[in-house]
């Protein structure tokens, strides 16, 4: 298989590293607008071929030509690229998949990923296959959704809970993926499915103590958009009656953000003389915070998933629980990076081995649950991934 990768910061680096070492795949073609990015990775020698290009992912005619020929493009590159790279493999008749979707390109608007389903039918018809949203969470998260409502005759609720924590000089906690993602999702209304719909909250309400396994342990956690609630209740096959996305956040810092959005600084057009420059505040505050694909020290701390299907089978309240839980530490010694892009990457990796043998049911564009989850959980086993899962009857 010969896979096209656009976009090799923290989650595209770490997946040329992992797609390299399956015997499943051919060649890589790594592409970014920084053209330092790509050249460093394609001149380690291996197996498989590996090609450098410079692209400007926001100019679908000049994706189209890169990717030509190529079996798959993965869009590691920002969410808000999705649509234009999805047209983009069309034409040039190439398979797709991405890490993550986008909130809605206005305000009250359809969710990114939801648009992105709506090209299923020119996806079918081309014969190819599109698979939306394939990294940690989501991603992997739906598939392990997926596989528990399948042993369920009802589902009450679908809980997914992301946490963990950090020991660097002066954060406890910071974002661990693209900050501009990261500040996007904080502010965009988060949605709940409650009963048939879908429904809008408050950013960052609805906060709730939540206990991952240790070392994380309690953590406080809050709504935040998230595609899995806009897919799961519409791919699951039988009707869901809640599906709530959480992420641990520092209190201060969602007093603070909340604070400063109200004030209208996080605009992207309010700017702030510094000397002679005017600068964007919101940059400047994301600036405030570590990146960390430049982190040259290993990272200490944990990362934690837990997702909670909750239902009945057989006439019996259970829930069915997954918990990943993952050093940054042994990250870095896997692949010299987060255990947040190392999972994420993984993920994308396994979707990428999928799609090439046939993963997916039929051509279309799909979310990951429609992967089958014994497959997946096979590939991620193969890769000594942590997963912990467990089941417990309620009352009733």
């Amino acid at each position: 298989m010969r896979v096209a990768i656009l976009g090799v910061g923290g989650v595209g680096r770490t997946l040329a590293s992992e797609l390299r070492a399956d015997e499943r795949v051919d060649a890589l073609l790594l592409a970014d607008a920084v053209p330092e990015r790509a050249k460093v990775l394609a001149g380690m020698k291996g197996r498989v071929h590996l090609e450098a290009r410079q692209l400007d992912a926001s100019d679908p005619a000049a994706v189209a030509r890169t990717i030509r020929k190529w079996d798959l493009v993965v869009n590691a590159t920002l969410p808000k690229h999705n649509l234009a790279i999805m047209r983009a493999a069309l034409d040039a008749g190439v398979s797709y998949l991405d890490i993550a979707g986008t909130g809605p390109a206005v305000p009250g608007g359809t969710p990114g990923i939801l648009e992105q389903l709506e090209l299923h039918d020119r996806f079918r018809d081309a014969g190819l296959r599109a698979l939306l949203s394939m990294g940690l969470d989501p991603g992997f998260t739906n598939v392990l959704a997926r596989d528990a409502a399948d042993k369920l005759d009802t589902i009450d609720a679908v809980r997914i809970r992301s946490g963990g924590f950090v020991n660097l000089p002066g954060f406890t906690s910071f974002p661990l993926y693209s900050r501009d993602a990261f500040l996007s999702d904080m502010l965009i209304p988060p949605s709940i499915w409650l009963n048939g719909r879908l429904l809008d909250r408050e950013p960052m309400g609805e906060p709730e103590d939540f206990a991952f396994p240790e070392p994380v342990g309690v953590q406080k956690t809050y709504l935040i958009s998230h595609e899995e609630i806009k897919t799961l209740p519409r791919f699951l096959g039988k009707p869901v009656a809640r599906v709530d996305f959480k992420y641990a956040l520092d209190p201060h810092l969602v007093k603070a953000l909340l604070a400063l959005d109200r004030l209208g600084l996080l605009r992207d057009d309010r700017l702030i003389r510094i000397g002679s420059s005017l600068v964007s505040f919101r940059r400047a505050l994301l600036a405030a915070f570590p990146e960390p694909s430049a982190l040259v020290l290993p990272l200490e701390g944990w990362k934690a998933v837990s997702l909670e299907v909750e239902g009945r089978a057989k006439g019996v309240r259970v829930v069915h629980r997954a918990d990943i839980v993952m050093a940054h530490q042994e990250a870095n010694r896997r692949r010299s990076t987060t255990a947040v892009y190392y999972l994420t990457a993984c993920a994308a990796a396994i979707g990428a081995v999928l799609l090439g043998a046939g993963g997916l049911p039929k051509p279309g564009a799909f979310p990951a649950e429609a992967l089958d989850p014994a497959a997946v959980l096979r590939e991620w086993a193969a890769r000594d991934l942590p997963l912990s899962r467990s089941e417990r009857t309620l009352p009733g």
